[in-house]
Formats: structure tokens, C-alpha cells, sequence
């Protein structure tokens, strides 16, 4: 559906020098899973980005002035494990020439099915940040990620954790929340305290990009109004977990509401880095980029077109002048337009900051709505339960450690 937000005249938009937080970069589209829910349109192609194009990706993005003293890089958007590990080499080289005594973090989001010693040894060797996606107990894992030929992986992805852990590294596991999974809270956290994670996030099954279906979309009211309720009662179930068993499990979501509440900006922000301009910076693989959720990569509005500004790859780009940039304009005035809704009608706004445009734009049509199935189940809900729990004085801080 299409809706009517209205949308002012685009105005130039100020880059904030120095402010680039996160820098995503996708080696392949290819994965040689086929998860149920899977976002990625391309993931059947096998096309690798080239080191020459990397080469000038990183000229470009340091000549910006959005990088500042530090650079985080995450390989996602594909599987980035089923690019060869000598790639990475020569792409780890590429980019420490380019940040110039600048530390880099690089961090990596993989299904898992692929690790084994000789990643675990180039992991250590690099510092590499590890987060496994894993759905919890092997029902839940295998009825959604599954190989091309149907199979479930979730024994393939314990084996590779195993690997990791026998290799004393350090992961992070996310995991999508299906229908099925909210009605299992106890056996999802005793599958992620058990597993030695430092932190386990939740996403729910969202609408996003190619897949336009989730399980958590209601018929109707009555059943949308059930859904919430079963979120609701996931979250206070887990709450209630934590608090029985401090230090057993830190949960993203929980941990970041938390931190906001202390914030000592607090009411104070303007948005988040998913929808203000040059906070993200998300490469595909041929060179073309994008600001704002990575999720937008190879995502087409009805209206403004393509979300990629530009190329990184060709000609040098003129980021002076990016911020008249018409595309650039138009994109981030609608997305302001979506913000100040948010901001005008949702309880939520000062620890959401407006969601993700992703999300706004696969659901609603438009990068200027408000409320989404991702914001309501994923967001809201979380937020109404932390606050609950803390009214009751239930000891959940331990999710900040």
C-alpha cells in the first residue's frame, strides 16, 4: 500500500564530517543458503566485488571526510564466508593502505556452515568479530534456514560454533523471532544461554525488500492484535529469565533500551543512524552506494527509484556537492517527513528515533510513514516490556554487562 504522508520541498543535506559510524560492505551477493524469510534479492549470484573496485571504493570513502579516527567495517549483505579466505587477505591489505594508521574493525555476519580451523586461525590473525545467525533450538533453526535443497543446517551451524568456542573466540548471535518462536520463550533463552554467545539480538520476521511476506503479519485486527500480545508475552518472559538468572544471557534488544534510558542525551536526538545521511555507508559489490538502512541497497522506491546515489567505483565523487545532490535530497526529505511523524505521534520516539527507512518503505510503500509490523513487534513491544519490568523493580541490568 501507498500512503499520503506529506513530504516538504528536499533541502540540502549536511553530511556530518567525521560522523560515518558503520561502513557495510557486501564481497558477493551469493549465499549458498536459502533461508525462508531472506531479505536478499540476488543471493543465486556468484558475482564477487573486485579488488580494483575495493581499491577505489576506500580512495573515495577516505577522500569523504565522513570517516573519523576509526573505521568499523562489516561484511554482510551475502554470505561473506562463501568468499575464499585469500580475498580477504589482499581486501584486509586494501583497506589498512587506505585508513592510514586508522584501527580498523571488521566484523563479519555469517550463517555459520562454513567455519572451520583454517577460518577460525584467520579470525584470530585478523581480530575478526564474529556474529552467527542461528534461530535457537534446532526446530525453530531448521524449519526456516534451510540449504537449496531443502535441508536444515542447524547441526552444520552448531558444528561451526563449536569450532569457534574450541578456538576461544568471541561470537554474537542473532536470531529472527517467527510466530512459532514467540510462543517458546523459555526454550529460546535456555538454547542462547547455553550457547556461549556474548550477546544474542532478535530480529523479528520483518518485510523488507525481497521477502514480502512474514509470519507475524495478521489476517486482519483481532488476529495482528493477537500477534502483539504474543510478543508481548515473549519479552516478559524473557525479562523474567534474566532476572532469575543475572548474567546468564545479554540480550541486545534488552541492553539497548537500557543504555538509552542512561543516555545523557536522552530526548535529545534528532534521529538514528539508519535514517540520517553519512552515519552508514553501504558498498555492493559493483561499487554502488547508499546512506541510511543497508537494507536499501538494491531496494527501488515507487516514486524516487533506486536507493544507490552513486558509484564509488567510477568517477571521483564530488561530496561536496553530494548534499544538493537531487536523489540525495529527495530520499532524506521523505525520510524527514516519516521522522517528524514519529516524532509528533509515538510514545516510543525517544528511544526509537524513527525506525528504519527499510522497513517504512518495504511496508508502507513510502519512506515518510510511521508505524511498521518491524517497529510495533521489534521495537515498541521490547521497550513497553523493559520499562514494565523495571516499574516492578525486576533486576535486569545485568543485560548492560
Amino acid at each position: 500500500m501507498t500512503a499520503t504522508w506529506a513530504v516538504p520541498a528536499p533541502a540540502a543535506v549536511a553530511l556530518p564530517a567525521g560522523g560515518l559510524q558503520l561502513l557495510v560492505l557486501q564481497p558477493s551477493p551469493f549465499c549458498n543458503l536459502d533461508c525462508r524469510y531472506c531479505y536478499l534479492p540476488d543471493r543465486q549470484q556468484r558475482a564477487r566485488m573486485a579488488l580494483p573496485v575495493l581499491d577505489r571504493v576506500m580512495a573515495q570513502l577516505m577522500a569523504s571526510g565522513l570517516v573519523g579516527p576509526a573505521l568499523s567495517v562489516v561484511w554482510h549483505a551475502g554470505e561473506p564466508m562463501a568468499v575464499p579466505r585469500r580475498w580477504y587477505e589482499a581486501a584486509f591489505d586494501v583497506i589498512a593502505r587506505h585508513a592510514a594508521g586508522r584501527p580498523v574493525t571488521h566484523h563479519m555476519q555469517t550463517n555459520g556452515v562454513l567455519i572451520d580451523d583454517a577460518w577460525c586461525r584467520f579470525f584470530q590473525r585478523h581480530d575478526v568479530r564474529v556474529g552467527v545467525s542461528i534461530d535457537g533450538p534446532a526446530a525453530l533453526h531448521d524449519a526456516q534456514r534451510r540449504t537449496r535443497d531443502g535441508r536444515g543446517t542447524h547441526a552444520r551451524v552448531m558444528q561451526g560454533i563449536a569450532q569457534l568456542r574450541a578456538a576461544g573466540i568471541g561470537f554474537h548471535t542473532i536470531a529472527v523471532l517467527t510466530r512459532p518462536a514467540l510462543a517458546q520463550p523459555d526454550a529460546v533463552f535456555d538454547f542462547f544461554a547455553g550457547l556461549g554467545t556474548r550477546e544474542a539480538g532478535f530480529n523479528v520476521e520483518e518485510v523488507e525488500a525481497a521477502h514480502r511476506q512474514s509470519t507475524l503479519q495478521g489476517t486482519d485486527g483481532t488476529a495482528a492484535q493477537a500477534i502483539t500480545a504474543g510478543a508481548r508475552a515473549f519479552w516478559d518472559r524473557l525479562l523474567q529469565r534474566l532476572a532469575e538468572a543475572p548474567g546468564a544471557l545479554r540480550i541486545r534488544e534488552v541492553a539497548q533500551v537500557l543504555a538509552g534510558l542512561r543516555d545523557p542525551g536522552f530526548g535529545q536526538h534528532g534521529g538514528n543512524a539508519q535514517n540520517q545521511a553519512g552515519r552508514i555507508v553501504s558498498v555492493g559489490h559493483d561499487g554502488g552506494f547508499t546512506f541510511w538502512s543497508p537494507e536499501l541497497l538494491g531496494s527501488v522506491h515507487p516514486r524516487l527509484g533506486p536507493a544507490v546515489l552513486g558509484q564509488l567505483a567510477g568517477d571521483a565523487v564530488d561530496w561536496r556537492g553530494l548534499g544538493q545532490q537531487a536523489a540525495l535530497r529527495c530520499w532524506q526529505a521523505e525520510i524527514d517527513a516519516g521522522l517528524a511523524a514519529c516524532r509528533a505521534g509515538c510514545a516510543h520516539w525517544r528511544l526509537c528515533l524513527g525506525g528504519a527507512p527499510a522497513n517504512k518503505l518495504a511496508e508502507l510503500g513510502t519512506l515518510a510513514g510511521t508505524e511498521t509490523l518491524a517497529c510495533r513487534l521489534g521495537t515498541q513491544v521490547v521497550i513497553d516490556a523493559v520499562l514494565a519490568a523495571l516499574e516492578r523493580q525486576l533486576p535486569i541490568s545485568a543485560a548492560l554487562r
